[in-house]
């Protein structure tokens, strides 16, 4: 029997306070270990004839439905001492307490060699919700406590499985299951019920394991058929196996036999008296031999059952072994830890927000008996928005949503009213967030929910102050940009173009008149006049003459042009 990720739980130790090398090398001591075994044994054995006892009375009944079997591989025949795979569903009611229970009973055509126990649990939070404890025997109940983790949890259920043994054939292709009140019938795997096992004897040494109600306690089988015993006796040798997980012997077991008629067995299994057979550990407690004398020579096969403990805890996956020699032929085993039953479970726990609305400001009374909504939606759900309308005064609960959601709140429609003008509104409570676009958001942390305060401000309209019409700034004329006046640009000097001196033409000969002999005479000293308009005035001196210009004519050389008049001064030669 296993509980969670396939631990053995512990019920009971067999040899408190003793070492286990001391137990080993006490020889009589190991003799005693062996009766009480074999007594043990028996009553495991007897333990599965017994009846199943009436269903369970537990707080739900009819709380498992939906339930199905299988073979331990999935898939083909379900025969005698094969394990049966039981898988359903539960639920319980919403407002279920701790302590509270539901269960079943298996058909008593499926049994249990040893109780066991398994949990329930949430697969998201590790939060176990019930504990499960299975009954040893023929027809085993199953009932199932609640934890306190279900408190405050609505829609409480999940599913379950479990192992059992189907140690009874059947012909029947269905089983029935009680569930307290109602009787459910079950469609057994493959065809054929439950096949009856074959009394055919096996004809080679055989060995197997497997665990039991103890902690780490492990039940180990070896068969001897009857034609391996030679003349009333035979051998085992048994050895733990290295390189697996860590075992040792707890020095009990016990010899049992079956009568076996043409290769089938047709007795039931009963103890062997042990004084016909001993034991003998060794030192190290990795192995043993037992040797069996004094039988009946023929017409039993025998099987010994011996136990070993797990030297540490026990988790699923561990793999135990050892193998057993049998007078020369060699057998082996191997057992690896698994659990027999478990399930998951969840509930959901609600929440939600009240609102109620306040209203402040000098208009406050005006106002109280308007319509005031809002609406709000969950985060991230796919559900459309609620609209609530909420009197002044008056808590408004919301609907709920499953704790951890997100409500996102916002006021709508404020009443249009004469006289009011509204001021800012604000919502307010333990955990409200102002999301910054006009909503508020709020997350309840427990199913109490959260309550929250929808406050308006209700202003007096301000009377409007005429604005005085402002009195015109005249525009000034602008005053003309004068005219400048332009600054006279000087003329240009004319240059005067040089007349060309006409070509003469050619003319007879003309009559030479002599110049006559000029005296020359001092040069007289002249104040010039001032000239008038179209004259030159001429100084003379040593050296001829000089000219002073005139505006408008050009003297060039010594010459005076063609067409002016010269007046010769006082002074001057004549011709």
């Amino acid at each position: 029997m296993t509980g969670e990720n396939g631990v053995l739980r512990a019920h009971t130790r067999v040899f408190d306070g003793r070492s286990d090398r001391d137990r080993r090398r006490s020889r009589a001591y190991r003799i005693v270990a062996a009766l009480a075994g074999g007594v043990l044994a028996l009553a495991g054995a007897l333990g599965a004839m017994i009846p199943a006892a009436a269903a369970p009375t537990v707080t739900y009944a009819d709380a498992i439905s939906g339930l199905v079997l299988s073979t331990d591989s999935g898939s083909g025949e379900l025969g005698q001492w094969n394990t049966v795979h039981i898988s359903g569903k539960w639920a319980v009611p919403d407002g279920a307490q701790a302590g509270e229970t539901f269960g079943m009973t298996l058909p008593a055509e499926f049994s249990r060699q040893a109780a066991g126990d398994f949990e329930i649990a949430d697969p998201e939070t590790g939060a176990v919700l019930a504990n499960c404890h299975v009954s040893a025997g023929q027809g085993p109940d199953v009932v199932c406590t609640l934890t306190s983790e279900v408190a405050g949890l609505e829609e409480v259920g999940g599913t379950f499985w479990m192992q059992a043994r189907a140690s009874q054939s059947t012909s029947s292709e269905t089983v029935s299951f009680d569930l307290g009140d109602t009787i459910e019938i079950v469609d057994l795997p493959g065809s054929g019920g439950i096949v009856p096992e074959s009394p055919a004897e096996q004809e080679e040494p055989y060995k197997y394991g497997g665990a039991t109600a103890t902690d780490g306690l492990l039940k180990w089988t070896v068969g001897v058929p009857s034609g391996h015993v030679d003349g009333g006796a035979f051998t085992i040798a048994d050895t733990l196996d290295g390189g697996l997980d860590d075992h040792h012997y707890t020095g009990e077991m016990i010899l049992r036999q079956s009568r076996v008629q043409d290769g089938a067995r047709t007795g039931e299994w009963t103890s062997v008296d042990p004084a016909r057979y001993e034991m003998d550990f060794a030192d190290d407690g990795l192995s043993f031999r037992l040797a069996a004398r004094g039988l009946p020579t023929s017409g039993y096969a025998y099987e010994l059952i011996y136990y070993t403990q797990a030297d540490g805890a026990v988790d699923e996956g561990d793999v135990f072994g050892n193998h057993a020699i049998v007078n020369t032929i060699e057998t082996k085993a191997t057992y690896t830890v698994r659990e027999t039953g478990g399930g998951d479970g969840s509930g959901v726990m609600y929440t939600d927000f009240s609102i109620t609305k306040v209203l402040t400001g000098a208009q406050a009374a005006a106002v109280r008996d308007a319509e005031y909504t809002i609406r709000y939606v969950v985060k991230g759900s796919d559900a459309p928005a609620t609209t609530v309308t909420v009197p002044v005064g008056q808590a408004v609960r919301s609907a709920r949503a499953p704790l951890g959601s997100t409500f996102v709140i916002e006021e709508i429609d404020l009443p249009v009213i004469d006289g009011v003008e509204w001021g800012d509104w604000s919502i307010t409570g333990d955990g409200v967030v102002d999301a910054g676009d006009g909503t508020y958001e709020v997350t309840p942390g427990t199913s109490a929910g959260v309550v929250l305060t929808l406050t308006n401000i209700a202003n007096v309209v301000p009377t409007p102050t005429p604005t005085p019409t402002p009195t015109p700034t005249p525009t000034p004329t602008p005053t003309p940009t004068p005219t400048p006046t332009p600054v006279p640009v000087p003329a240009p000097s004319p240059t005067a173009t040089p007349t060309p001196t006409a070509t003469p033409t050619p003319s007879a000969t003309p009559t030479v008149t002599p110049v006559p002999t000029m005296t020359p005479v001092s040069k007289p000293s002249v104040t010039p006049a001032a000239p008038t308009g179209g004259e030159l005035a001429i100084t003379g001196g040593d050296s001829g003459l000089s000219l002073l210009p005139i505006a408008g004519v050009l003297l060039i050389g010594g010459a005076i042009a063609a067409g002016v008049s010269v007046k010769r001064r006082a002074g001057a030669s004549r011709r």
